[in-house]
């Protein structure tokens, strides 16, 4: 039992390097999606989602909020 523990603990660690190839390709696969997508889509949402509360709730910093999007 121990034994074939240790040879998947030693061959996990053997990986390790491996893994870290695929960490970096997978890192700079979503860091270019991720700048094309802002460059593509960059505004396009802008006031989109907008607060809008019935009358018998209240909340504290929506007055500043709604005041913030109206002057953009």
């Amino acid at each position: 039992m121990a034994a074939d523990l240790r040879i998947l603990v030693m061959l996990l660690l053997d990986t390790l390097p491996m893994l870290g190839n695929v960490l970096l390709l997978c890192f700079f696969v979503f860091f270019i999606f991720g700048i094309v997508g802002v460059q593509l889509w960059a505004g396009l949402l802008r006031q989109r989602c907008v607060l809008e509360l019935p009358d018998n709730i209240s909340y504290a910093g929506y007055e500043y909020w709604r005041s913030y999007l109206a002057a953009q």
